[in-house]
């Protein structure tokens, strides 16, 4: 059922068992795991499944600190949430990445793999990215490598893969489920403006919402509340509410308060994302290399990748690390493509998040050409580009599962090495709450994302690793400037909208924020789905995680209703 917030009387107040803030991945999760449930619930989003019209995206203006992008990068705002421009790739965490390291400082989830791992099949489905089969061995059809002559051994991992959604946007793919859902309302507009406690307990009591900039505030009660808006709004609603349950309008009480879930001022720290950067030339010995994206058995794309074993990890100190090739630099015309010119001189008309994925360009080789150069790959290229257009036609924009990315190998048989990277949690990297407010009277955030010195050296022994079993299998070289390494890796930047760890999840409330059922320490009754939660963010991309991790909440939450023995009976 979709309830239109313009249309309901301010003064009204609305009841549910469960009422989940956030209409992205999880929290389009969750409500479809109660979904027949005969749980009363309510999810409150910015605009509704089938909703016409932009959706303003200046509550997610903010400020940032050095490399990390605006906070309105890789983010928006209306029912599907940024799963509207995700690239769909899905891939799951490892068992190391749940245990306590001793060389990653404030590792370890209170929850195991398996606990995880048992709900991934279903992520899969939810993500339309086929079965969960994530080696290339039995995943793929046709025998391969990602080089030519090299395979497992040494440590190194050479059989894994990437798989990739359609990509799904979530919003559209199950906005017709909810919409006729006999249990599940949607409100939208609704902006979430604070968290009211119940008078003299932890309790979470209600919420007060808007449908728009200077509209009246609607309250919501319930019995339970999920905040699933994502690693920065997640945190900034937790500071940014500190008022209680008989408090009425915005009540925002700046500055006089730590906020919610903030006993010991965890809330907002420990943020991750994921360390990215292309560096070093991998020249493979023989021809034949898995560069481009394959088909696997059930029909979904995917790509084979590097990465390092446990005992490896642990033995050489590194942190979760994956590697792909890489097509060349698109901005160096050098490359000689008359693809990758084309999409040089078309990159204003992607979205910005895509054009600052370019305009970095490749680690240790950063170089512009003239546009005239470009435009004479493109003259001399143009049966090339041509061929390509059409196939891209048909793989990309025609298609239902399409194409994920442009992948155009460089003339002389060299590969990019494209790296992706766990990072330390940090304490001293963390969202705050700004002076600013947006038009709703919220504080805008500010983000001070931190490169720890750990994440760099653990790169560069991951890249000497590499470059050493490259060269002791014989598949050929992987060359690199040894000696300015660490500055090319200090370097590397947070390209991608992995917002993790700002609400982590611990055995103890001095150390996160939520409990291994996703509960807010200091409020039992709040819940907190999505990548906040996350203790740490092994290499790959939070998706998949973050929606087995809500079909987990879901069972925990249905099994706490039963057992209380709410149905919630809206008002």
């Amino acid at each position: 059922m979709i309830i239109d917030r313009r249309e309901l009387d301010p003064a009204q107040v609305l009841r549910a068992a469960i009422c989940i803030v956030g209409g992205g991945a999880a929290g389009i999760t969750l409500a479809c795991e109660l979904d027949a449930s005969g749980v009363q619930v309510l999810l409150l989003d910015a605009s509704a499944p089938g909703a016409r019209g932009e959706v303003s995206q200046d509550p997610y203006e903010g400020s940032s600190e050095g490399a990390h992008a605006t906070p309105r990068f890789f983010r928006r705002r209306g029912f599907g949430g940024t799963t509207a421009i995700w690239g769909g790739r899905c891939v799951p965490f490892d068992p190391i990445d749940f245990e306590p390291r001793e060389h990653v400082r404030d590792s370890g989830w209170p929850i195991s793999y398996d606990e995880v791992a048992r709900h991934y099949p279903a992520a899969m489905a939810y993500c339309d990215a086929g079965a969960f089969e994530f080696d290339a061995r039995q995943a793929f059809t046709q025998p391969g490598a990602v080089v030519q002559g090299l395979a497992s051994g040494g440590g190194m991992l050479a059989d894994g893969i990437e798989r990739y959604s359609l990509p799904t946007h979530f919003g559209k793919r199950y906005g017709a489920r909810l919409a006729a859902s006999a249990n599940v309302r949607v409100l939208a507009p609704a902006q979430v403006t604070q968290l009211l406690r119940a008078a003299g307990s932890e309790r979470i009591a209600a919420l007060e919402c808007r449908a728009g900039e200077g509209a009246p505030v609607l309250r919501i009660e319930a019995g339970r509340f999920v905040l699933a808006a994502g690693g920065i709004e997640t945190a900034r609603l937790l500071l940014a509410s500190r008022g209680d349950g008989n408090g009425s309008g915005n009540g925002m009480g700046i500055g006089t308060g730590t906020g919610i879930g903030n006993r010991f001022d965890n809330v907002g720290r420990y943020y991750t994302c994921h360390v990215e950067n292309f560096i070093g030339t991998l020249r493979p010995r023989h021809a034949g290399g898995s560069f481009h994206f394959e088909t696997t058995r059930d029909g979904v794309y995917g790509r084979r990748k590097l990465a390092f074993d446990a005992a490896t990890q642990r033995r050489a100190r590194l942190l979760n690390t994956s590697f792909r090739l890489h097509y060349p630099n698109v901005a160096d015309a050098r490359h000689g493509s008359a693809v990758l010119s084309a999409v040089y001189l078309a990159r204003r008309a992607l979205i910005p998040e895509y054009r600052r994925i370019l305009q970095y360009g490749v680690g240790e080789s950063v170089r512009t050409s003239t546009v005239t150069a470009h435009v004479g790959n493109v003259a001399a290229g143009l049966p090339q580009l041509a061929a390509f257009g059409a196939d891209w036609m048909r793989r990309r924009v025609f298609a239902r599962r399409k194409l994920p990315y442009v992948l155009v190998p460089n003339a002389d048989g060299s590969f990019v090495l494209e790296v992706n990277a766990e990072q330390t949690p940090l304490r001293d990297s963390r969202i705050t709450l700004g002076d600013r407010v947006d038009g709703y009277g919220m504080p805008r955030v500010h983000i001070a994302w931190r490169l720890g010195s750990d994440d760099v050296d653990s790169l560069c022994r991951a890249y000497r690793l590499l470059r050493d079993e490259v060269r002791a299998q014989g598949a050929g070289s992987l060359e690199f400037d040894d000696a300015a390494l660490r500055d090319t890796v200090a370097a590397s930047v947070p390209l991608g909208g992995h917002h993790i760890g700002t609400a982590r999840m611990a055995d103890h409330p001095s150390r996160g924020v939520v409990d291994a059922n996703a509960a807010v320490f200091d409020a039992p009754n709040l819940f907190i789905a999505g990548s906040a939660t996350f203790p740490t963010s092994s290499h790959a991309n939070p998706t998949l995680t973050i929606v087995a991790m809500s079909i987990r909440l879901a069972a925990h939450l249905r099994t706490e209703t039963a057992r209380d023995g709410r149905n919630g009976a809206g008002a």
